[in-house]
């Protein structure tokens, strides 16, 4: 216990006893915490106040100021030395770190209110709301007094207000590019599980491709299946193609047309390779000729090629495999649609009406349609043995193109034809269905007894052969004025015209090839002047209304597989067969083919397609290679094709006069309103 102090207490003994006190180890401690908590004696944290602010500015205050706590030391009793009175307590308090906080109901906002609209039967209210019911029911009916009401949605006139503590802050999100080390990139494909392959380029060449497996996983794998992933590399691969394709995409766009004022001018009519499609697959020794070619009708920098069977010669047994690839010129390596079908592919062809749909025939029967802009989706429709009971391949698909009478509604999509070996001819339309709607238009018998057209001696069978009685249908063919109409051509070397009004019989019958005709082609400055080919070696031109070919063109001793007018020069057509590819010009001659083009010998080529400029040519062959031609050193394309074909006929005709007469009577054999007119290959 500590003594009083009597008041008459020397200065001197006080300042030596307070010495000591300040020289005591406990004191020495206790300075330094006194020097901490100094800076909680300002004037900032000392004062005492009363704040008023929102939640959000306590909150964002504690966030700007860092707080430290002083701790209260507790000493011992017996360390603890008082001498002299209790010092006096300041008026003004201790500084202290917290801040006091005064909350206050604020007034009630409303932000929704909706008031019940129902009330109990009992109660006084619900006696006044059955009676407001009723009275309204009674203003509704009688004589005159009927309103008519219609529910419909409305915009209320008062806004729903909200306070600003209701808001939040919107969330801003930005690319924001990271730094990641050599040895961050190291450790993450450190833990995954890589697996090498090698990837045959180009034959011979082989290269290693590492991926990454993550629980077993491929990633390449899952990142190939995203659309986005698919299109960013469609993009990438068109502009790597285009850096060693441009001369030739050029050429193919026809950019740099033939200059008319060139000194060195020279009409060689030959074809220039521009690239080589390569085959589906690697292996020679499997079947996948091109059998079918066709460009799409609104954008001609896209095909479809179609790879099965075209002969069965050397076929020790049916592939067991089909392609059908969309191709885009912007890259002539990779095909940017592959559809595998378990049956060769005989005929691909682009609807004109909806170009993104291709119908499909196929060598068991069976013809489907697919929406090329939808890739990882099904096929839309597909051939029924209900409706097509037949296995024999489809050889040939027409689009009915829609003529000026037609109404159709808003999205109906006009039918198409499909020919086949089985001698029918069966008309598709696509209904709301996974089905298509197929009803039979033609069933071709053999033709009896002398038809006409060319005369042909056939040897007496001392043995008649029942063993098919119907003819196989190989080609067919549109009208290019009348849509109704249309013509199929069989391997008896016949032509049978037909109507889709008049199913199950047909308009005419002539004999135009004394063996299978295989191609017909109306010329694109004439309704009725067209070409047939077969595999007599000859083709043929006629004009409707003559029984007798005008002009026959025969050259080499091998089977014509496809003929068609130039779609550029009305007196030249172009004609492949094996392994030649011969471009005729009525002008010169009809005797020999101005030019013949071999790439590749020993390889046969198949069927061939004019592109939508006519100055390329897409031939295929039996290897699975589509060669893209370009015609170079061609005469320049008369102003008037109509008058130039008339004269080339004429001088054709100038040694058979009774035909050239026929000719003459005929009249006119130009478009009605004149010009031209390309139809579908």
């Amino acid at each position: 216990m500590s003594r009083p102090l009597n008041k008459d207490y020397r200065a001197a003994d006080f300042q030596q006893l307070s010495q000591l006190i300040q020289n005591h180890p406990l004191m020495k401690t206790a300075a330094t915490e006194e020097l901490s908590m100094q800076k909680f004696r300002t004037p900032e944290y000392s004062t005492k106040c009363v704040m008023r602010a929102s939640l959000d500015d306590i909150a964002l205050g504690i966030n700007m100021y860092k707080l430290q706590l002083g701790v209260d030391k507790q000493t011992s009793k017996a360390e603890a030395v008082s001498f002299g009175p209790t010092a006096r307590k300041s008026a003004k308090g201790q500084g202290t770190p917290f801040i006091k906080v005064l909350l206050r109901k604020t007034p009630l906002v409303v932000l929704f209110e909706r008031p019940s609209m129902t009330a109990e039967l009992d109660t006084e209210e619900g006696r006044m709301v059955l009676a407001d019911n009723q009275l309204y029911d009674q203003l509704l009916t009688g004589i005159d007094k009927c309103r008519r009401t219609v529910e419909a949605d409305t915009q209320t006139i008062e806004p729903l207000l909200k306070s600003r503590l209701v808001n939040t802050e919107r969330l801003c999100t930005d690319q924001v590019g990271s730094y990641v080390s050599n040895f961050e990139m190291f450790d993450t494909y450190k833990d995954l599980e890589a697996s090498t392959k090698s990837v045959p380029i180009e034959g011979a060449q082989q290269m290693e491709v590492t991926t990454y497996r993550v629980g077993g996983v491929d990633q390449f794998v899952e990142i190939n299946q995203l659309p986005n992933f698919r299109l960013a590399l469609m993009i990438t691969m068109r502009i790597l193609a285009s850096n060693v394709f441009e001369p030739q995409q050029r050429r193919f766009r026809n950019m740099q047309p033939p200059d008319p004022l060139a000194e060195d001018v020279k009409f060689k009519y030959r074809l220039h390779l521009l690239w080589r499609l390569s085959a589906p697959s690697p292996l020679s020794r499997e079947r996948q000729a091109v059998t079918s070619v066709c460009f799409c009708p609104s954008n001609g920098d896209i095909m479809a090629v179609s790879y099965g069977i075209y002969t069965c010669a050397k076929l020790g047994k049916q592939p067991r495999r089909g392609y059908v690839y969309v191709w885009n010129i912007k890259n002539p390596v990779n095909p940017e649609r592959c559809y595998n079908y378990p049956v060769p592919v005989v005929v691909v062809q682009f609807s004109p009406g909806s170009p993104q749909l291709l119908a499909i025939g196929l060598h068991n029967g069976d013809v489907e349609v697919r929406d090329i802009s939808q890739p990882d989706q099904p096929a839309l429709a597909r051939s029924q043995r209900s409706s097509s009971p037949y296995f024999d391949p489809v050889t040939a698909i027409k689009w009915i193109p829609r003529s000026d009478g037609d109404v159709l509604a808003e999205g109906n999509i006009t039918p198409f034809l499909a020919a086949s070996q089985s001698g029918s001819v069966i008309k598709y339309q696509l209904i709301n269905s996974p089905y298509l709607l197929g009803f039979e238009q033609q069933h071709f018998q053999r033709a009896e007894a002398e038809l006409e057209g060319i005369s042909i001696t056939q040897p007496a069978q001392r043995v008649p052969l029942l063993a098919n009685r119907y003819v196989q249908c190989l080609e067919l063919i549109l009208d290019p004025l009348q849509s109704e109409l249309y013509y199929v051509l069989t391997d008896e070397g016949t032509m049978y015209k037909c109507s889709t009004n008049y199913p199950l019989q047909h308009l005419e019958l002539q004999q135009v090839h004394e063996t299978p005709a295989v191609c017909m082609d109306f010329s694109p400055w004439s309704p009725k002047l067209y070409l047939t080919c077969g595999s007599d070696w000859c083709i043929r031109i006629w004009m409707a209304g003559i029984l007798l070919p005008l002009i026959t063109l025969q050259h080499h001793l091998s089977p014509v597989h496809c003929a068609r007018w130039s779609r550029t020069h009305s007196t030249i057509l172009v004609s492949i067969s094996h392994n030649t590819i011969d471009i005729w010009d009525l002008r010169n001659s009809t005797l020999k083919p101005v030019s013949s083009t071999t790439i590749d010998a020993k390889i046969h080529y198949t069927t061939f397609c004019f592109s939508h400029c006519g100055r390329c040519l897409a031939v295929g062959n039996e290897a699975g290679n589509l060669l893209m031609l370009a015609f170079e050193d061609m005469p320049f394309a008369p102003h008037f094709q109509y008058r130039q074909l008339k004269r080339a006929l004429y001088k054709a005709l100038a040694l058979d006069p009774e035909l050239l007469q026929q000719v003459k009577s005929v009249g006119a054999f130009h478009y009605p309103h004149g010009g031209k007119h390309t139809s579908d290959q």
